[in-house]
């Protein structure tokens, strides 16, 4: 699962709007539900750090054989 797929669904999960076609600090004002918005954001970090870690992890035992 890709994790940009994970903060969408938590995303659309806690009603989260964007009134503008793309994304970015600058737009963040347009924002419906921006703490739920917020807490998707770290999610979605806090998900992509853990899988990151497996990942390498995995390539340095792989490497050193």
């Amino acid at each position: 699962m890709r994790t940009l797929q994970a903060v969408e669904f938590l995303s659309a999960l806690f009603g989260c709007t964007l009134k503008a076609p793309h994304g970015g600090v600058f737009v963040f004002g347009t924002v419906g539900q921006p703490f739920f918005y917020i807490v998707s954001w770290l999610a979605d970090s806090a998900v992509t750090a853990v899988m990151f870690g497996f990942i390498k992890k995995n390539a340095r035992e792989t490497r050193c054989e």
